[in-house]
């Protein structure tokens, strides 16, 4: 035969004792600090020092880091790999040094934004010369007065890798 549970029993984890709760209307008054209306007694197994976490379905084993470790790896080169390819489509004075990927982008939008200035004044019959792009007015906090996007002002941050 199987035993049920009275009907006023919590089910909770099995480091947790049940304890019965009152049917709505009649609940019984509990100490303030206990603002759930629930007492929860501990055993002191749960208290023991424990593994913080268990690998579930291998999650851990060799194989899977290996693999895990080798996509991360595949995704790494793929980014380095398209900075590569962003810093070679640049103008030929910034191939003098190398670099920072933070940098790189920055460098790639000032120099699109100054393709589409040779544009614009292409379209508008005002050809000019081909010098460096313009540099937009800076605030004293190195922001541009023109946005409130980090502007070409701003000083290149170190170590953006």
């Amino acid at each position: 035969m199987e035993k049920r549970k009275p009907a006023g029993l919590l089910t909770l984890p099995y480091h947790l004792h049940p304890v019965p709760l009152s049917l709505p209307g009649s609940l019984p008054r509990l100490p303030l600090r206990d603002p759930y209306r629930v007492s929860l007694h501990l055993d002191a197994a749960c208290c023991a020092p424990r593994r913080p976490y268990l690998p579930l379905d291998g999650a851990f084993e060799p194989a899977f880091l290996r693999k895990r470790n080798e996509r991360e790896r595949q995704r790494v080169r793929c980014v380095n790999e398209g900075y590569a390819r962003l810093r070679d489509h640049l103008p030929r004075e910034l191939a003098g040094r190398r670099l920072s990927k933070v940098e790189t982008l920055r460098a790639a939008i000032g120099y699109i934004k100054h393709l589409q200035e040779l544009l614009e004044r292409h379209a508008r019959g005002q050809e000019g010369p081909a010098g460096p792009p313009h540099r937009p007015e800076c605030n004293s906090d190195g922001e541009s007065k023109a946005s409130s996007a980090p502007s070409p002002c701003s000083e290149p941050e170190e170590g953006g890798s």
